[in-house]
């Protein structure tokens, strides 16, 4: 009888154990799954961050080539066919034979209008012309630093601010003239947002040789 009971007693705690050590496997494998599943999460969002960057690059490497292309097929039609009189602007799917689906071309060839105070400075005093690099007299200046010194040493000698200054009414409409500013705006969609990359490059005709048998 004592056996009997003592057996008894051993196979409930053996039972009450085996409740116990389940129950431990079980919280142990929630507990596992919830670490597991944040992990995966972060490691989700990570490579979606990853994939995102990827294909935001990728378009943007489309764009610049797709730019380049269009802006060279415009420098070689104003070479052909000379700088146009008036603004021209057009919309197309960028470069031709090489279109690529998505992307589209908004280009411009705009004449470069200089200022009738391009000599002036912010504060009205001589020097603008010379000190406005960011702007289209920045770009006159480059050419009449580049064309001859006295261009080059014009900041320094009031003498040559002075001939530039009767030199620029006269020389103002030849540039104007020969000179021009392309735009080219590619633009393309990326996860329904419209992205857009900007090429602006100015275009100066060109210039007849100088014919050897003139006087010098």
């Amino acid at each position: 009888m004592k056996r009997t009971q003592r057996t008894k007693r051993m196979q409930g705690m053996q039972r009450m154990q085996g409740r116990a050590s389940a129950g431990f496997t079980l919280l142990e494998v929630m507990i596992s799954v919830a670490i597991l599943a944040i992990g995966m999460t972060a490691i989700f969002a990570s490579e979606v961050q990853s994939i995102d960057a990827g294909t935001t690059a990728q378009g943007y490497n489309v764009a610049t080539l797709l730019a380049r292309c269009k802006m060279g097929e415009i420098e070689e039609e104003l070479a052909t066919n000379g700088l146009p009189a008036v603004d021209a602007k057009d919309r197309d799917e960028c470069c031709e034979g090489a279109e690529v689906e998505g992307f589209t071309c908004e280009w411009s060839v705009d004449r470069v209008v200089l200022p009738d105070d391009a000599l002036m400075g912010e504060e009205g005093d001589e020097g603008g012309l010379l000190s406005d690099s960011g702007s289209q007299t920045g770009v006159l200046d480059g050419m009449l630093s580049g064309a001859s010194p006295l261009g080059a040493a014009a900041g320094q000698d009031g003498m040559a601010e002075m001939a530039i200054g009767i030199a620029f009414p006269v020389l103002k409409p030849a540039i104007e003239e020969q000179v021009r500013r392309a735009t080219v705006t590619v633009t393309w969609k990326h996860h329904r947002r419209d992205m857009s990359f900007d090429v602006v490059q100015y275009i100066v005709a060109e210039q007849p040789p100088a014919d050897p048998t003139a006087n010098p």
